[in-house]
This record gives structure tokens, C-alpha cells and sequence, in this order.
């Protein structure tokens, strides 16, 4: 029989109990996992994914530990087992064609690596949202394999399998909300954080009875074994040191309780996790206002194209909002860069009230960011379309405001995107109690002209002084989308003048303070000029549309205390639901549907919407002070009037087009780059468990070679020897003499080595150089022989083999020191 089979039948074998014992430790550390991840996910799959990575993990360690295949066949097992990581990690792949399977395995593999941070940047829960799954399949499979190898080891490794057990609880911990679950109390005791305390405590106790019985194998094998020996067996009583062993299980669970219970109250206020260290939201800064923009909607080219197409099954919601702008800097309406303007990823929803489906499909007439929806979401989008995975992972919603944007590649929308989202078609809150602040929002001096216009109404505080604010600003203003009536900007005028018997009057565009203030003083001087108790049609005076008049009650409802943003979007429905000018849409919407409204918020409840347009039936009459409107007016023909064009300057809009800025050439190859970057990043970090052992078996060799003196040389070449023989499959017995063990291995001269290594242990006088340096080549002579018996494979699992690893006593070294006094 030679050295090699000897050494195979002699290698020790984790025997069923052993087995047993693993399996239930790594199986309830998994069940442990997913009862601290759930919080994070809050999906029933992640059941199935934890129990398919315990059991593809267990399955391989076992049967590399059951047939001694070594390290590197389970580890490249192991890796292989990545082809599941789409069904059960990435389960949206799945159904959606061979080219979303592929890149959905894509997204997965770089999710081994990269998957951490889109966890930490989703907001909770994530459900199955595309490969936030991965991390916990990486914890459990990862965990169990640990579990596996080390508890299916014989000897002083086993205990460590402990530590392990621990990583899936912690991995909800790291990656879950800040916010710990309710307290408990059980009469006059509070608990707090009893749901963290619980798994903690259940994964502490696991950990302290693993260490406390696989602590205890071989002693209690030698036990069974010299009681059988015995003729007359003891009898009752407890094993010698059963009961420390229990104790000291009972107390590490006791000192668990203790320290949880004792440090949760300390942390429970100021917790922080790695998710509120990590700012991810993307902020809409660059954005030109979408305010700003209204009136090209309303010109010819723009006024009849289709938006988009809209068909709800179910019920239709009211309005569709596409952008939300809740900051004024006194020139524009914005989104502003605090809460209200950071858009997230929406990995999953909620239960809403009148849940509808609603099919949107953009048409040729829209290329904004902003996507109609109604909120709030009760499910991420499904995306369809040529760019469906794009939009996808480019798709972020701000839980505040509830708009949502998609931004594939930096851009947005264009025709031929759809989407279908699950929404709420529930009616909006009506607006009730007090307004939110008791002193005005807004600077009081800024607009002098609106203040004096608001002092003058004489309304009620409160909601109800609010809507009439905005009802007298609605019925005092006229509807106008442009400074001139020509070529390009008629036929809005066109579909309100036959039904309503609208009349041009000229406009200029913008909101800033001066406009707004323009439109307060027209308001002011009509008043002023119809006098104490005027007919409605005399105070006619503000010329504007839903761009002036939405940031006129904007302002006017921060004046009263109010929360308040602009809202643009579409009415849906029939046209009832419209109004006057701006007509609600029922399946295509097109910029005549285009509107602006307002949002107002109070000291308590929701958003409420108010619509703002100006009336379009009532042309505004100048008049002198004192002067009243003839009961029944006539309008009079104006066919000598003539047309003049405004002076520059006097709008908001310019016909100056922007300089197109210079294309940054490595700003269109970053994106490449980086895909790039991270790949290589992620194949590097699966590519280290592979790179550790050999790179750790060279640098052991170099450190051995580099020793100081010929005797400690020799011994190192020795340890060399044997480690190299360990790793190759032969294993020789540690209680035999050097010469016996160089025989067992059949070394090429072996009896020299062992010899020569001997007199360098045991001799008081010192071996010489030349010695030392002899024992070096016969040592590397005899490894480089094994190593070309064995073979390409043979030779690579000796490279992965943790046999030379494992801790041994060095009691030769330290009885040769002994003996040399060093």
C-alpha cells in the first residue's frame, strides 16, 4: 500500500451525528437571517431564496467533506451555483425573453459585489425590486458554506462555526431601517427592541450550545470509550463537567439578554445604520423650471400634438401630476434641493385606497423627465417598450411630493415609452382647519402689491378665507397664453372664441415677483377705480394664465400661513372635470390639456388641489374712478385697430436660442468606463477566495527561507516537506519520529533529512550552512517529484489544499529552543 492511500484511508471523517448537528445550527441560522431581513424585503420569497442558498451550500461542503474533494472543487461548486442567482435572487428576469435573462444574470453577478449600495439606497421595503435579492443570497449561501466546513471539521475548528451563525442576523441589522420595533410590555416591565433582543439572544444561544457540545466531542468519545472498557459502568448522576458545560452555555445567554436589554435603550433615539450615512437620492437641480415652460405648450405647433395616451382599467383618477414645485426664489417656481426634491428608487408599494391600473404611452409630443401618475403608488411601473430596462433602472420618486421622473442616460421620455402602474383613484382631501402657520410665509415686503390686494378682500382666516382668496383671483382674471395673436399663437384663442366668446388680449409670460406684482397692481387700480360694492365683471383686470395665476395663489396662500406648491398635470375625464380654457383629457392628452394648479396644505391633513385658472368669458374694461359697467355691455367691433409688437424685454420668453454647449467627450465615455471599472471590480472580488491560498502558502514558504540561522532553516525546510505532502493528499502520522514519517512518505533521501533535521533540534553544537542549504534542495527535490506524480488537477487541488494550514502543537521547536536556551 503506498504513502498516498495510506494516507486518504487514514483521514478523519465527520460522522453522522456531526453531520446532523451542522445542518441544524447552519438551517437555523438561515431562519434566524430571514426573520431579521424581513423587514427589509417584506416578501414571502425571501423564504425561498434563503432556503435554496442554505441547501445549495450545505449539498456541496457536505459532499466535499463526505468524498474529500478538497477546497477547491466546493469553492468552484459553490461559484457555479451562481447560474440560480436569476431564478431566485432576480425573479423579474424570469418570463421576460432570453435577452432580459441574460441581462438580468449580468445584474446579479455584479450585485455580488455592487448589490450592498443599491440596497442601502432603496427605501423600505425593497421586495423583490430587481437584484436586491442577491445580498441575501450571497449572506445565507456564504454563512452556511462557513457553518458547513468548519463544523464538519474534526478537532479545534469546529467551535468556530459559531461565528459564522451570527453573520445572517447581522445582515439585517446593518442593512435595515434605523427605526427598532415597539416596545413590549408585560405588566410593569418594558422591553424595548423585544423583535432585535429575540434574534440576537436565539443566535447567541445557538452559538453557545454548538461551542459547548462540539467542545466536548472528542472528550466525550474517549469517554464512551474507556466506560466501555470498564466491567461495571457508572451509574446515575450527572458526566463530569456536563454541568460547567451547561452553566456556562446559561450564562453567555443571560449575559446576552442582559447587555441588549441594557444597550437598545441607549441607542434606540440615536441609531444609525450604514442606509443614513448613504445620501443616494437623486436631486432635480439642473432642471429648467417646467413652470417656466407652459405657454410653449399652448402654441400651435404644440397645442394639438398628442402628450401621451391614457386607458385605465378601473376606475380613471382625477388628475394626472407630472412635475411639483414647491420652492420660489423669486423668478422661477422649482424643485428645491431639501426633501421635496430628492428622488429615490421605488423598489415597492403600499396598499392605496381605490386602487386603478393605469396604461400611459408617450406620444411624439412630449420629451420631459416627469411621469404622469396619480399618487400615490402602490407598485413600481412596469415599463414596456424598446427601452423598458432602461427606464426601469432609471425610474426614482420622491416620497414627499409624490412625482416621479425617468432618466435613462441623463435624458427622459420620448415616443414610444409606456408604462403601466398600479395608483390610487381616490378622491383628493378637502381643505379644513387652520393654516399652518399663524404669520405669513412669504416676506411681506417683497410684494406689497398682493398683501394690499389680500387686505383689501377682508376674508376670514382659515381654509375658508383661502378658497374664497383664490375664487375672486380666478374671477378677476382673464385668460390669455400670449403677447400677440399671429402666426404661431392663435389657435388656442381659436377653440375658446366660438364657445366662450373669448377676445385677445395680450400677455407676457413669466412669474416672477415683478409679474405677479404687475398682476396684484392691475387687480389694485380696478378696485380702487369701480369703488365699494362694484358688479364681479367690473374688477376684471389680471391678463395671465395658469402660469401667473398657479404662482399668484401660490403666494397668496403662503401670505395666509398656508403650505402651498405648484402642481403641473393633466385633468382626466370628461368635461366636467375641466375647466373653462383648459378642458380635461379622456384618452389622449395633448398640450391644450396642458394645466397648472396648486397644492395648499393647512396645520393638519393632506394636499388638497385648487384649481386656478382665470375665467375667459368677461374681457377686462378699463375704468375711471367711480365709473360702473352698463347693465346689459355690448363689445364693439375694433376694425380699426391695429397691430403693434410689444417691446423687447417685456415677456418671459426669448427668441434667442441657447448656445448649444460643447459635447464633453469623456463625459459621453464615463458611463463605458465605468461599467467597465465595476465588472472588472466585481470579478476581482470573486476571484480573491481563489487567490488567498496560494498567495498565503508562497509568502508561509518565503518567510521559512528567510530564517535566521541554519538550524531553524532546516526545521522550516522539514515543515515544508511535510506540509507539501499534506497538501498532496498524503497525511503522515504526527506521533511518529522524523525517520519513521520520512519513510511513511517515502521521501528520496528522507533518512539524510530527518537525520540532519534532527541533530539541528536535538545537538548542542549547531549544524553548518552547507548542511542547512542541502536539506533545502533534497526537500524541494522531493516535493517537486510528488507534485509531478500527481498530476495538472492533482497539483492544483495541493494549491487550494487547507490540510497544511490547520493548527498542530510545534513541540519539537519549542523543546530544540529549550534546549539551546533562545
Amino acid at each position: 500500500m503506498t504513502a498516498a492511500r495510506r494516507g486518504t484511508r487514514g483521514a478523519p471523517r465527520a460522522d453522522a451525528g456531526r453531520s446532523w448537528a451542522t445542518a441544524a445550527l447552519s438551517a437555523f441560522a438561515a431562519v434566524l437571517g430571514v426573520l431579521s431581513a424581513m423587514p427589509i424585503y417584506r416578501t414571502p420569497w425571501v423564504w425561498v431564496v434563503a432556503g435554496a442558498g442554505w441547501l445549495l451550500a450545505f449539498a456541496v461542503v457536505w459532499l466535499g467533506r463526505r468524498f474529500r474533494w478538497g477546497p477547491l472543487t466546493p469553492a468552484v461548486l459553490l461559484i457555479g451555483c451562481a447560474i440560480v442567482i436569476v431564478p431566485l435572487a432576480v425573479p423579474t428576469a424570469l418570463g421576460a425573453g432570453p435577452e432580459a435573462l441574460v441581462r438580468g444574470l449580468g445584474d446579479g453577478l455584479a450585485a455580488v459585489a455592487l448589490g450592498w449600495k443599491q440596497l442601502l439606497t432603496l427605501a423600505l421595503p425593497v421586495g423583490t425590486y430587481q437584484t436586491v435579492l442577491v445580498p441575501l443570497l450571497v449572506v445565507v449561501t456564504g454563512s452556511t458554506a462557513l457553518i458547513a466546513w468548519l463544523g464538519l471539521s474534526s478537532g479545534r475548528a469546529a467551535p468556530f462555526a459559531a461565528l459564522p451563525a451570527l453573520l445572517p442576523v447581522a445582515f439585517g441589522v446593518v442593512f435595515g431601517a434605523s427605526q427598532v420595533s415597539a416596545p413590549l410590555v408585560v405588566g410593569p416591565v418594558s422591553i424595548p427592541a423585544p423583535r432585535e433582543i429575540a434574534l440576537w439572544a436565539a443566535a447567541c444561544a445557538a452559538g453557545a450550545v454548538w461551542v459547548a457540545w462540539t467542545s466536548g466531542v472528542e472528550r466525550r468519545a474517549a469517554l464512551r470509550l474507556g466506560r466501555a472498557a470498564q466491567p461495571e459502568p457508572r451509574a446515575g448522576g450527572l458526566r463530569p463537567g456536563a454541568a460547567t458545560r451547561g452553566l456556562s452555555a446559561l450564562a453567555i445567554v443571560v449575559v446576552a439578554l442582559l447587555v441588549g436589554g441594557a444597550v437598545v435603550p441607549l441607542v434606540d433615539d440615536g441609531r444609525r445604520v450604514p442606509r443614513d450615512r448613504v445620501d443616494p437620492e437623486l436631486v432635480v437641480r439642473e432642471q429648467t423650471s417646467p413652470l417656466a415652460g407652459y405657454r410653449s405648450a399652448k402654441r400651435d405647433d404644440r397645442f394639438g400634438q398628442p402628450m401621451f395616451a391614457v386607458e385605465a382599467r378601473g376606475a380613471i383618477p382625477e388628475r394626472l401630476r407630472l412635475a411639483v414645485l414647491d420652492a420660489y426664489d423669486g423668478v422661477d417656481f422649482f424643485v428645491s434641493p431639501g426633501a421635496a426634491g430628492r428622488f429615490t428608487r421605488f423598489p415597492s408599494g403600499e396598499a392605496v385606497p381605490d386602487e386603478t391600473e393605469l396604461r400611459v404611452r408617450i406620444a411624439e409630443g412630449y420629451d420631459g423627465i416627469w411621469l404622469p401618475l396619480a399618487p400615490p403608488l402602490a407598485a413600481p411601473p412596469q415599463f414596456s417598450g424598446s427601452r423598458a430596462g432602461e427606464l426601469a433602472d432609471a425610474f426614482y420618486v420622491n416620497r414627499e411630493s409624490w412625482a416621479a421622473i425617468a432618466v435613462p442616460e441623463g435624458a427622459g421620455l420620448r415616443d414610444g415609452d409606456a408604462f403601466a402602474a398600479r395608483m390610487s383613484a381616490a378622491g383628493a382631501p378637502e381643505l379644513a382647519g387652520p393654516p399652518a402657520s399663524a404669520d405669513p410665509l412669504i416676506d411681506p415686503d417683497a410684494l406689497p402689491q398682493l398683501m394690499r390686494w389680500l387686505d383689501a378682500q377682508q376674508l376670514p382666516p382659515g381654509a375658508a378665507g383661502l378658497l374664497e382668496a383664490v375664487e375672486r383671483l380666478r374671477e378677476r382674471g382673464y385668460l390669455s397664453h400670449s403677447l400677440t395673436d399671429g402666426a404661431g399663437e392663435r389657435e388656442w384663442l381659436d377653440a375658446v372664441a366660438e364657445e366662450y366668446g373669448t377676445t385677445f388680449v395680450p400677455s407676457p409670460g413669466g412669474h416672477s415677483i415683478a409679474r405677479i406684482e404687475q398682476l396684484f397692481t392691475e387687480l389694485n387700480e380696478q378696485q380702487a377705480a369701480a369703488g365699494d360694492g362694484a358688479d364681479e365683471r367690473a374688477l376684471v383686470a389680471a391678463i395671465g394664465d395658469d402660469e401667473q395665476f398657479a404662482a399668484a395663489a401660490a403666494l397668496l396662500a403662503r401670505a395666509m400661513g398656508f403650505d402651498s406648491r405648484v402642481v403641473l398635470g393633466v385633468r382626466l375625464g370628461d368635461g366636467a372635470r375641466g375647466v373653462p380654457g383648459v378642458p380635461a383629457c379622456s384618452d389622449v392628452c395633448t398640450g391644450e390639456h396642458l394645466a397648472a394648479w396648486i397644492e395648499v396644505r393647512g396645520d393638519e391633513g393632506g394636499w388638497t388641489p385648487i384649481d386656478v385658472s382665470p375665467q375667459l368669458e368677461h374681457r377686462p374694461t378699463a375704468l375711471d374712478r367711480g365709473e360702473q359697467l352698463p347693465e346689459f355691455p355690448t363689445v364693439p367691433e375694433e376694425v380699426d385697430a391695429s397691430e403693434s409688437d410689444p417691446p423687447r424685454g417685456t415677456g418671459g420668453e426669448s427668441a434667442d436660442e441657447a448656445e448649444e454647449p460643447e459635447r464633453d467627450g469623456f463625459a459621453e465615455l464615463w458611463p463605458i468606463l465605468r461599467a467597465i471599472g465595476l465588472s472588472l471590480l466585481a470579478l476581482l472580488l470573486l476571484a480573491l477566495p481563489l487567490l488567498f491560498l496560494p498567495v498565503a502558502k508562497r509568502i508561509r514558504r518565503a518567510s521559512r527561507r528567510r530564517a535566521a540561522t541554519p538550524e531553524e532553516r532546516a526545521l522550516a525546510a522539514w515543515q515544508e516537506l511535510v506540509d507539501g505532502y499534506a497538501d498532496t493528499g498524503v497525511e503522515p502520522v504526527r506521533s511518529l519520529g522524523r525517520r519513521e514519517i520520512a519513510e511513511q512518505l517515502e521521501v528520496p533521501g528522507g533518512d539524510w533529512i530527518a537525520w540532519t533535521v534532527d541533530r539541528a533540534v536535538y545537538a548542542r553544537e549547531s549544524i553548518s550552512e552547507a548542511d542547512a542549504e542541502r536539506v533545502q534542495e533534497l526537500v524541494d527535490e522531493a516535493l517537486a517529484a510528488r507534485r509531478a506524480d500527481i498530476g495538472f488537477w492533482g497539483r492544483l487541488g495541493a494549491a487550494y489544499s487547507v490540510r497544511s494550514l490547520a493548527p498542530r502543537p510545534r513541540r519539537n521547536r519549542r523543546r530544540w529552543r529549550e534546549r539551546n536556551g533562545r
